[in-house]
């Protein structure tokens, strides 16, 4: 009862009265010495606590003291807004991020660090809002090409996604994902959720994200994992050298969750970036 008259009112004060989403925030370092604000998004079927322990490291670098880090919880998972009435698409996450950038009255250059599909999320609002992001580092970004998502029954990797909120309740794959969420940012109770299936089809299997990052005009880092089974380098390295001039790609031996090999490479890019701004 007290679930169905939650979405009513958050129906009728988002829906109805068009108020914008805030998503809820997890870390605030409050860096009041900043000069650039980190604003990191975290994967489909995860929450903000991906990043907590990279955040963590980065906070005890002494090379990274002039940065703001803020993790978020992305529509439908974690603390933030769950609804079946939203859409989970590209417009919705780009209305609650310029929400929740407002709420925190960030000042300073924006930095959007996403992994996975918080890397597609990142990229889209930075071609949506330029003026917003100073700079994108993108970690296994999972871009398809629109031929390759016409052919979703031959392809292993958007088979294993798509069939996933469809077989959630088989015992063995309950056993499976309790085992494969100890060891990464993948969290089971969100496989049988609307969250995950329309952000899969809205966001991660939607057929303009290789065109969307081909237009990419904000400086960009993508981290890559060589053993990464959901990732394409083949499209990572094709964008890197159609859009050489604001993509670069950086590979490490890595899976397709957050390594301390990615770490580093994030690591040495914010330095970069701030390198850059002070010369």
């Amino acid at each position: 009862m007290k679930a169905k008259l939650y979405n009513l009112i958050t129906y009728f004060w988002y829906k109805i009265l068009k108020h914008p989403i805030k998503m809820k925030y997890t870390f605030d370092s409050r860096n009041k010495d900043a000069k650039f604000t980190v604003i990191f998004l975290h994967g489909i079927a995860a929450t903000s606590s991906t990043w907590h322990p990279t955040i963590g490291i980065f906070e005890k670098d002494t090379g990274l003291k002039n940065f703001r880090f803020i993790s978020l919880d992305l529509l439908g998972f974690g603390k933030s807004l769950r609804a079946d009435w939203l859409n989970y698409d590209y417009e919705e996450y780009n209305r609650a991020l310029l929400k929740t950038i407002k709420h925190l009255h960030i000042k300073n250059p924006i930095i959007l660090v996403g992994h996975s599909m918080g890397s597609l999320i990142a990229a889209n609002f930075a071609t949506e809002y330029p003026e917003k992001i100073s700079r994108l580092i993108l970690i296994s970004p999972p871009v398809l090409k629109p031929e390759e998502v016409s052919k979703l029954p031959d392809k292993f990797y958007q088979k294993s996604y798509s069939t996933l909120p469809k077989i959630a309740d088989d015992p063995i794959i309950k056993t499976l994902a309790t085992f494969v969420q100890k060891v990464s940012s993948f969290r089971a109770e969100y496989l049988n959720t609307v969250a995950f299936e329309r952000s899969m089809k809205n966001i991660v299997l939607n057929r303009k994200n290789y065109q969307l990052f081909n237009k990419l005009t904000i400086p960009t880092t993508i981290i890559h994992g060589r053993f990464d089974p959901l990732v394409l380098q083949s499209n990572l390295a094709e964008i890197a050298k159609t859009n050489s001039d604001f993509v670069k790609l950086e590979q490490v031996t890595a899976h397709h969750d957050i390594s301390p090999s990615k770490r580093d490479k994030i690591k040495i890019a914010l330095k970069g970036f701030l390198e850059h701004e002070t010369i």
